[in-house]
């Protein structure tokens, strides 16, 4: 079912209310299909990620090497990835503790540090200390979670049932021509935006504050310049075109980088952007890529992951620098989490008394009624 458009922004207590953002955890995060970062995090065995989706610890781990040959296929997914990756919950078995406290890592096994109760990467028990003949480890491995891998991304499902990955990929648009499955990281930042999740979705989702917010961005991309409408599922986004003479975002609207290989004749002058739900936005240009992945930390906070993602081919290059536009993403970063934090601050007000949605926001208003559906409201 394709998400309603909401009638009105949304009402302030939805973005403060601590007992709306637990909801939210629980219909939406411990629900869905969350992006946890790229795959080359996870890039050889025993190589692991933690992250918290749902009030939750989850442990991401690649269990065994890449058979020979194994790559992505046309639509930019990775192959054989499922059987190479295993995700649990971060709970020993015996009383309770984290078994995992590091962000990331690399381990052999992973040991629970209170009383060393030990698993094996695809969370076997292998070692439980003096507990005796009678006591069966074969009960006692590591809670799994779903976990599955999607144009070079994993992704992670607290849910034990619900939509698989591939009923997800098959709703979204097609982005093969990106070839997302082969990209590396350029660079990262990591932010904290003092704003509720939900606002910096609903910013990324528009460009009606672009001219005054980002005059950078609207001297290369004009705000006025959006493209069709696109949305389903468990997306929504669509094109923005470069203004005359640009042909990628930068400060100069400039870049020497070469196209991505497979991109159509169309991406030399456009930008797509698109909200994967609930949280990956991801702006697709012709010679780079930039993410950012949300992570609620309560109703006033988000911790969010900026990633640039280059081919491969560039990246290896000696001269590589991808400052131009690692720089220039920085900027409307900073300029949107002080705007945000500003919106939180307002919409936290008695006297915040929500309208109307200007035309351009379409984006946003589909967003906030796929929210309202999740909701149940």
């Amino acid at each position: 079912m394709i998400p309603r458009k909401a009638p009105r922004p949304l009402d302030g207590q939805l973005y403060t209310d601590p007992a709306v953002f637990d909801e939210e955890m629980k219909r939406i995060f411990s629900r869905m299909w969350v992006c946890g970062g790229r795959l080359e995090e996870l890039d050889e065995p025993g190589r692991f990620a933690t992250r918290e989706i749902g009030g939750e610890s989850v442990i991401a781990v690649r269990t065994a090497a890449r058979d020979a040959g194994v790559g992505s296929n046309g639509n930019g997914t990775a192959e054989g990835t499922t059987q190479e990756l295993a995700a649990f919950f971060n709970v020993c078995r015996h009383r309770g503790s984290r078994v995992v406290d590091e962000c990331a890592g690399r381990a052999n096994v992973f040991q629970c540090p209170y009383h060393a109760w030990t698993y094996g990467l695809d969370g076997r028990l292998i070692g439980a200390p003096h507990m005796g003949q009678d006591f069966d480890p074969n009960s006692a491995g590591l809670v799994p979670v779903r976990i599955g891998a999607l144009h070079g991304f994993f992704y992670l499902s607290l849910a034990a049932d619900g939509p698989s990955l591939a009923e997800v990929a098959g709703d979204l648009p097609d982005l093969s021509r990106f070839t997302l499955g082969r990209l590396v990281r350029g660079d990262r930042h990591e932010y904290e935006a003092q704003a509720n999740w939900k606002i910096l979705c609903e910013n990324y989702n528009e460009c009606y504050h672009c001219a005054v917010v980002h005059p950078e961005l609207n001297r290369v991309s004009d705000y006025r310049n959006g493209g069709n409408l696109e949305t389903g599922r468990f997306f929504v986004g669509g094109p923005m075109t470069l203004n005359d003479g640009c042909n990628t975002m930068s400060a100069t609207g400039r870049s020497n980088r070469p196209d991505l290989p497979a991109i159509e004749v169309t991406d030399r002058t456009s930008v797509q952007y698109y909200h994967v739900y609930p949280n990956l936005l991801i702006s697709l240009h012709r010679d780079y890529v930039v993410t950012h992945t949300l992570w609620p930390i309560e109703a006033g906070r988000t911790r969010v992951v900026c990633e640039w993602l280059f081919d491969p081919e560039v990246a290896a290059a000696p001269d590589f620098d991808p400052s131009d536009a690692v720089d220039f993403w920085h900027l409307v970063n900073r300029q949107d989490w002080e705007v945000c934090a500003l919106t939180q601050l307002g919409v936290a007000s008695r006297g915040y008394r929500p309208t109307a949605y200007e035309g351009s926001e379409a984006c946003l208003q589909i967003f906030d009624g796929w929210y309202l559906d999740q909701m149940g409201l």
